[in-house]
């Protein structure tokens, strides 16, 4: 979703190549190319091919569940092919990953300044490890710590704002978390930060987004607003009422003080649901 929304974002400005593991790129770009991120030889022949100055990873695998069940797909997707990316970049390339808040598992501390972070689930675990792949070998290398939601443009993947969009409009009753928070943010205003980082010359570790939290529940009515829908399709739950082998941490809620003190503004989640509805594509 992610890797799709920045090839749409940045293809009139800069040469774009993308690296997937699909048939093809479903977005525009110059140069497409399909493979297995964990084989270094094929990674290697293709840096060596379009030699890139900025390499964004965001490639995955963001199934918690599945990442649960199968601890060794989970460092495969988050962690090894982290190595093997950061390893062609070293310093001379300049790299992005793209992590996830929940490497913060249980702790309070939702601060880039946290150095003692323990993750509470398979994911939060294999991407916090790719995080120290990531600036182990790449010493210039921005980490990105964000939640985010966009518009899918590979059929059959729908992520959660999504789904909600799908059902609210079908008239279909949902249920959201009253006590899941978290700080979500839209792919291409995420996009539009990762640009401004990398002219800055930024590199370490960054919360990317909203500037003010909100529950899964508030997240839904808003959007429910945004796009007239009718709020008594959400109904109020709870994550203890929610069956999953996955451990979660009921507050996701990311600190945004770093990337403010660089003059970098987030918006609040409502204008990241404004900017989502603008772009929807089945207006």
């Amino acid at each position: 979703m992610l890797g799709s929304t920045l090839c749409i974002k940045y293809h009139d400005s800069y040469q774009i190549n993308a690296l997937h593991r699909d048939l093809k790129c479903l977005a525009p770009c110059r140069g497409d190319f399909s493979l297995d991120l964990n084989s270094l030889p094929e990674l290697t022949k293709i840096f060596d091919s379009i030699k890139p100055n900025l390499v964004i990873h965001c490639a995955g695998n963001i199934n918690m569940e599945l990442c649960e069940k199968y601890p060794e797909l989970a460092y495969a997707a988050n962690a090894k092919c982290t190595e093997n990316i950061a390893q062609l970049c070293g310093d001379k390339i300049k790299l992005v990953y793209i992590s996830t808040d929940q490497v913060y598992g249980n702790d309070i501390n939702h601060s880039e300044y946290n150095s003692n972070l323990l993750p509470i689930n398979q994911y939060g675990k294999t991407k916090f490890i790719g995080e120290n792949l990531a600036m182990e070998y790449s010493k210039d290398c921005i980490i990105i710590r964000t939640n985010i939601f966009g518009w899918n443009v590979k059929p059959g993947r729908v992520s959660s704002a999504e789904w909600m969009y799908h059902s609210l409009k079908n008239d279909k009753p949902i249920t959201l978390f009253t006590d899941y928070t978290f700080s979500p943010i839209y792919t291409k205003i995420l996009g539009e930060i990762i640009l401004q980082l990398v002219k800055n010359d930024f590199s370490g570790v960054i919360n990317v987004g909203s500037s003010e939290p909100c529950t899964k529940y508030e997240f839904g009515i808003h959007l429910a607003q945004k796009f007239k829908y009718d709020l008594s399709l959400i109904n109020q739950g709870s994550v203890e009422e929610h069956s999953s082998m996955v451990k979660r941490a009921k507050d996701l809620t990311m600190d945004t003080d770093k990337i403010t003190e660089l003059d970098i503004a987030v918006p609040a989640f409502s204008r990241s649901i404004e900017s989502f509805s603008q772009d929807c594509p089945y207006n």
